[in-house]
């Protein structure tokens, strides 16, 4: 059985749609918000919140008994400027609770706990960050998934680290950036991109997809740190384009702009460059390239 904590986010739904579509595996789906007319086979959503003990206690007695518990735990205060602006909020949700939850929840077989490139900080075109390197976060949120994962690896369980992601939202009534960027550039107006920050992006679909081919292979010895990630060196604005051509639309409305803008968009620092070295995912899971599917 799969439990996914937060499951009612963008990569929640394409964790289930993936578990759904590799597994034969039935799915807990624990959530703050479940979405209120979701009903398929094997999947059972849980109305609960990660801050409130009683809820995770309840959670445990739904699942102490099933034979093989796979816990993805994607649960968290995500982002960078509402962590600076809420910052004992977010340390509630982000540590405290994660905490607590960790030392409730039994019988687990494997954990995998999503993590971010922005652990690492600021880094270059030149060098992509392995899982062995040190982190160095430039904001509070980074700090914040920095120390989540300490506590991940103390209990002996895993991280997967994973770059900015994207993709058509699959969560009903609600967009993605994604969804925002094809449906402006489709009415013929144009889309501002960041042409100078670069990730090792991934689609909301594949970065789920390898998880679970990661937890249906897992082994004790696996390393606890994994970068989920993709080969391509992309920006934003390269993002964009891909965009543009997979709906057939001219890519000169993805409109070029540099991140010294940052300053007039953004509250929390973002590092400008963090490319992530994918070869142990590769290694598991025998591929020879991962590339971004649009």
């Amino acid at each position: 059985m799969y439990l996914i904590v937060g499951a009612n986010g963008y990569l929640g739904h394409y964790m289930i749609k993936n578990i759904l579509e590799l597994t034969n595996e039935n799915i807990l789906a624990f959530d703050l918000n479940p979405p209120e007319d979701e009903k398929r086979e094997n999947i059972e959503w849980i109305k609960g919140d990660i801050t409130s003990i009683e809820d995770v206690e309840a959670l445990n007695q739904r699942v102490r008994d099933e034979n093989s518990l796979n816990i993805i735990y994607l649960a968290a205060y995500h982002h960078p400027d509402k962590v600076q602006e809420n910052p004992k909020l977010a340390w509630n949700i982000n540590i405290i609770s994660l905490a607590k939850f960790l030392n409730i929840v039994e019988n687990v077989n494997c954990l995998f706990y999503a993590s971010t490139d922005t652990v690492y900080g600021e880094g270059s075109r030149d060098v992509k960050f392995k899982e062995a390197d040190k982190t160095n976060p430039v904001n509070l949120y980074g700090v914040h998934k920095a120390t989540a994962e300490t506590l991940v690896n103390a209990y002996g369980y895993n991280v997967v680290r994973y770059p900015f992601l994207i993709g058509p939202s699959i969560v009903p009534h609600k967009k993605h950036f994604y969804d925002i960027i094809a449906e402006t550039i489709s009415r013929g107006e144009t889309m501002d991109m960041f042409v100078d920050s670069y990730r090792s992006s991934l689609d909301f679909n594949q970065a789920a997809g390898l998880l679970i081919r990661l937890m249906e292979s897992y082994r004790p010895d696996m390393k606890k740190i994994i970068n989920i990630a993709g080969d391509q060196c992309l920006s934003k604005y390269d993002v964009g384009v891909m965009i543009a051509e997979k709906i057939g639309v001219d890519t000169g409305l993805i409109k070029p702009i540099a991140t010294v803008s940052d300053n007039e968009i953004f509250v929390a620092k973002r590092s400008q460059t963090a490319l992530l070295d994918n070869s142990y995912l590769k290694k598991y899971l025998s591929c020879e390239s991962v590339l971004i599917q649009i």
